[in-house]
């Protein structure tokens, strides 16, 4: 399971935050039901690697890694700061119980960096120190797919408090502390958000607290519509459960041969060694979903073409038993296209090419941004989130793990190098001009195809006109004239039954395959690409540079969001896109 993890970004991460002074009457029923929900957890997914992360303080944090570890779970610990510092937070049999679980080999250790141009120096204060704690809050945050709450149900106020990791969470904003507001939690099921996260939330008395009962007392939270005002629940919700469902079911069809043999460009190069181990695994699950994504849109463009020429046949299969010859070989021929054409369809719709190409489209272009994101450390913290909710496309059946995907991608931190000015040169290079010129090229060549096209439609409504003009004025010519056994006048007619038909059928194609607005979007994004470009030739200070970067990928996102919407509308009414 350890190899598995280490091979891809994408693991189904469970993040703990709780109290460290546990009532010691409370840690037996405590222990019981962080067993019973890891293990759930655990087996709720038939591929997918799942792992345990804390921040390894005292108490809680301690507790879950014993758990996690008799249960065989992977444990990643995340240490707010470098481990010498650390240290000086725990005295007596926490400092032993702290080194002998950093040194155990089931324990993968890793430390968010200090802010960029601080020293250990710098936080020898608790004031000081407490400014760390909120880093590894935010990576908690950003990357839990669920949060495991060993919490007494105060709110403290304090910043990256167990009840202000538990808000941020489930908010997705700022701290409760920094807005000084409080928790409501109501127990209406109609309340709930149904694209919220889940919290876990095991009832944890203090020390200084009393313990009612002998068994923890566990239930789900979820975001009912503002900062600090949850839900709970006595079950996870289903929509909750289908969500981790379609995440599994993505990482079984990453396994799978499907696409392998397609040639697709890694986004990182040598020079990119020392940027990070996440943007390594980003660029590996990049390759992958943009594999996937290729086939799956060839599959669903080759059943998109196949409809358009049965249609085609239909029509004119019908016209000639119609107007040239009542032969029963046309209706043979009619009602086999017909039925083929329902074995497709159904076939299509059972395997389901066209929504996984556009979510494998979506996740491989999200990810290319938040590659140059990580490399450029100009993160925009809850960036997908917040960009995916507003377009409603996480609640579309077949995407709703694509923030789940996201979430595996997240950094310890977004913080900038001391060599920022070579890296945003890097992405300057790398990116946004190559975007820009992909995108004008793209734009170009759809252009030109479609001029093509319209031509061809043209030229095809012109001919049925024709035919319409020669019936009024030469309609006795037409009868004299003859090819075998037709006349003029029969021919006419059956043409302009065909060209309109096929008309119509090469209007519904280039509709179903959104090419108008494939234009629009090639247009928009190279312009977009190429104004970034123009600013950050401009700019010298490496933060101006930064915004503009993080701006970009806000607005680039968004449009890959849009157009996955708009074309899988183009197949599915409302209704069924929840």
């Amino acid at each position: 399971m350890v190899d598995e993890i280490a091979k891809s970004g994408f693991v189904f991460t469970i993040g703990l935050t709780g109290h460290r002074d546990i009532h010691p009457d409370a840690i037996p029923g405590i222990r019981s039901a962080l067993l019973k929900e890891l293990q759930a957890l655990r087996e709720r997914f038939a591929t997918l690697p799942v792992e345990l992360v804390t921040g390894l303080a005292q108490g809680a944090d301690t507790l879950a890694i014993d758990v996690a570890l008799e249960l065989g779970l992977p444990v990643r610990a995340v240490l707010p700061m470098p481990r010498d510092l650390y240290e000086a937070d725990f005295e007596g049999e926490a400092h032993s119980h702290f080194v002998r679980l950093l040194d155990d080999a089931r324990v993968t250790v890793q430390e968010v960096p200090l802010p960029t141009g601080t020293r250990e120096e710098d936080f020898k204060e608790e004031a000081s120190r407490d400014a760390l704690y909120a880093r590894l809050m935010d990576y908690l945050v950003r990357r839990s797919n669920v949060l495991v709450v060993l919490w007494d149900g105060e709110v403290t106020g304090l910043t990256a408090g167990s009840s202000d990791v538990l808000a941020r969470y489930l908010s997705g904003i700022q701290t409760l502390a920094e807005q000084q507001r409080g928790i409501e939690i109501v127990e209406d099921p109609d309340l709930v958000d149904d694209q919220s996260d889940l919290a876990i939330w095991i009832k944890s008395p203090r020390i200084s607290g009393e313990v009612e009962r002998s068994d923890a007392q566990t239930s789900y939270l979820l975001q009912a519509g503002a900062a600090g005002f949850m839900c709970r629940l006595s079950y996870i919700p289903n929509f909750v459960l289908e969500r981790w469902k379609e995440f599994d079911r993505y990482a079984i069809e990453r396994d799978t041969a499907t696409g392998t043999e397609l040639t697709v460009y890694p986004i990182s190069t040598a020079a990119d060694t020392e940027i990070s181990e996440v943007a390594a695994s980003i660029d590996t699950d990049f390759v992958r979903a943009d594999q996937l994504a290729i086939a799956n849109q060839r599959l669903s463009d080759r059943l998109f073409k196949l409809f358009g020429i049965m249609a085609g046949l239909m029509g004119l299969t019908f016209l000639l038993y119609a107007k040239i010859a009542a032969l029963q070989v046309f209706l043979i021929v009619y009602v086999a296209l017909f039925a083929s054409g329902f074995v497709f369809f159904s076939i299509g719709a059972r395997r389901g090419w066209f929504v996984r190409h556009l979510a494998f489209r979506a996740l491989a272009e999200a990810l290319r941004i938040r590659f140059f994101l990580v490399l450029s450390g100009c993160g925009v913290e809850g960036q997908s989130r917040r960009l995916f909710q507003l377009t409603s496309i996480d609640r579309f059946r077949g995407f709703t793990w694509l923030r789940d995907a996201m979430r595996c991608t997240e950094p310890l931190s977004y913080d900038s190098p001391v060599y920022a000015k070579e890296r945003i040169s890097a992405v300057s290079r790398r990116w946004i001009k190559e975007q820009a010129e992909y995108f004008s090229r793209k734009y170009r060549q759809l252009h030109s195809a479609h001029e093509r096209l319209e031509k061809m439609k043209k030229l095809l409504f012109a001919s049925a006109l024709i035919g319409a003009v020669s019936l009024i004025f030469f309609k006795d010519a037409l009868h004299q004239f003859h090819i075998g056994d037709l006349d003029g006048k029969t021919l006419i007619v059956f043409l302009m039954g065909l060209f309109p038909l096929w008309l119509a059928v090469w209007e519904i194609y280039q509709t179903k395959m959104a090419t108008r607005e494939l234009l629009w979007q090639y247009s928009n994004q190279a312009e977009l690409f190429k104004v970034a470009d123009r600013r950050l030739e401009a700019i010298s200070e490496s933060v101006h540079a930064q915004d503009v970067i993080s701006a970009l990928a806000e607005r680039s996102l968004m449009d890959i969001a849009q157009w996955s919407t708009h074309r899988y509308h183009r197949e599915h009414e409302p209704p069924t896109a929840g």
